[in-house]
């Protein structure tokens, strides 16, 4: 009886990508690995989620996915996400409360420092 080699059943999915520099690039996304930049670990995924993540989140580009990716592991929890969130809608809204302070002192002193374009 003789063994048999069986034949590799991974086909080559070919994506055409940017560069850095705005080439075009065919890079094949089937098992493709990619390193999380903050943990260090290896990460693979299906080829179309992949395609898909390039183009919604990196402009279509893979040598920014390259350097920016992150996993969701090294990715800061939701409430931290949410924390940061509300921290700077509460500056933003501290902002427009001293704004209005200002203009309703200049009306109740009567002086007007921007008068109105006539």
């Amino acid at each position: 009886m003789e063994k048999q080699n069986k034949k590799s059943r991974r086909a080559k999915v070919l994506y055409t990508l940017q560069n850095a520099a705005g080439a075009d690039v065919s890079i094949d996304l089937n098992n493709y690995k990619i390193i999380c930049n903050k943990t260090g670990k290896s990460k693979s995924f299906y080829h179309k989620y992949l395609a898909g993540l390039i183009e919604r989140k990196y402009g279509n580009n893979i040598d920014r996915f390259r350097t920016e990716y992150v996993s969701r592991e090294a990715a800061p929890d939701r409430n931290q996400r949410r924390a940061d969130h509300l921290i700077s809608r509460i500056q933003k809204l501290s902002v427009q409360l001293s704004n209005l302070k200002g203009e309703l002192a200049e009306v109740q002193s009567g002086v007007t420092c921007f008068p109105d374009a006539e």
